[in-house]
């Protein structure tokens, strides 16, 4: 039997009701948060959680686990159950595809979930600014390309896995620019492309303010900034107009005041001590990063932790589960 395999054999038995209930001495305390992004039903113009994978987690977290709502988290705390350990079910941007997919399963299986909105394209459409650049880089009929930046190197666009590659280099490098050279660089780059994007062609992408107010049944609608910036890389100004902007249109379209934000990428390096302060300032109480990991009782409520969710098969994400608490 190869490692693979053995592997592959391990993992299913945790998944499994007695390998999940085995292995629980071997888990922490404490809150497992999960995040999504797209749950993808249909056609696959951008990357996603195809749907029957999605239904298969809910499935088996509820079967397994007990979703709560974020302010349970440190009510819980040495409290949690390792049996059944605590899990938070979050989705970020604000994809439409909440609305559509995603939704009616967590309201078929009573999941509570929290959704951070980047308020700007609920207001108007569009895409995120990562979304457009896959979409160009997909999409482009140029069969080479070079980044504004690294301007001697051309990158081959003849195979999808050419353009998934160079579409990755560019956002890591967009990534790690201030906001101001990025806005610039992305223009001359997509401008290059030469690959518009009409939602007339594939239809809204991003929540309306109809859908959200939709699906407040359920679900906790946080902050994700207003036009997705990388918080770090703002000025104070900025960063304190990201925040306000996004609460106040929050409140405004659905009466609720949120206290949850997600920090747009959420790397340790994409939010700081200034931002966490602004927050506080605007009334936010808790704030999710993409680093992995279990929250504890000694967790930092302006960086909690989460788990990505993109397991292929219900063994890999059992073990996704039980690693942020090991």
């Amino acid at each position: 039997m190869t490692i693979s395999l053995i592997k592959k054999v391990i993992k299913k038995g945790l998944a499994s009701d007695y390998g999940w209930k085995l292995t629980a001495p071997l888990r922490k305390h404490g809150v497992v948060v999960l995040t999504y992004h797209r749950i993808n039903a249909g056609v696959d113009h951008f990357p996603g959680m195809p749907l029957p994978e999605f239904r298969e987690q809910m499935l088996w977290l509820k079967k397994n686990c007990t979703p709560i709502w974020p302010e349970e988290i440190f009510d819980l705390g040495q409290r949690s159950s390792r049996v059944r350990p605590p899990v938070v079910i979050t989705f970020d941007d604000g994809y439409r595809d909440y609305v559509d997919a995603a939704y009616p399963i967590l309201r078929e299986l009573e999941i509570p979930a929290v959704m951070f909105l980047a308020t700007d394209f609920m207001d108007r459409g569009g895409l995120i600014w990562t979304d457009r650049l896959h979409w160009a880089g997909m999409k482009s009929k140029k069969t080479t390309v070079k980044l504004p930046w690294l301007a001697d190197t051309q990158f081959p666009l003849s195979s999808k896995e050419e353009r998934l590659t160079f579409i990755s280099k560019a956002k890591f490098s967009l990534k790690a620019s201030n906001d101001i050279d990025r806005q610039r660089l992305l223009a001359e780059l997509l401008s290059q492309l030469d690959a518009p994007f009409s939602e007339t062609d594939i239809g809204r992408q991003m929540l309306s303010w109809d859908d959200v107010r939709a699906s407040l049944e359920g679900t906790r609608f946080g902050g994700h900034s207003h036009t997705h910036p990388i918080m770090s890389q703002l000025q104070p100004a900025d960063v304190n107009c990201e925040i306000k902007t996004c609460r106040d249109r929050i409140i405004a379209e659905t009466g609720q005041t949120p206290v949850y934000f997600a920090y747009p990428n959420g790397r340790s390096i994409d939010f700081n001590d200034y931002t966490k302060s602004a927050l506080k300032q605007h009334g936010f109480k808790m704030a999710f990063s993409t680093q992995e990991g279990i929250i504890d009782s000694d967790a930092d409520p302006f960086a909690l932790r989460r788990q990505p969710s993109g397991a292929t098969t219900i063994g890999n994400f059992a073990t996704l589960v039980a690693q942020a608490g090991m």
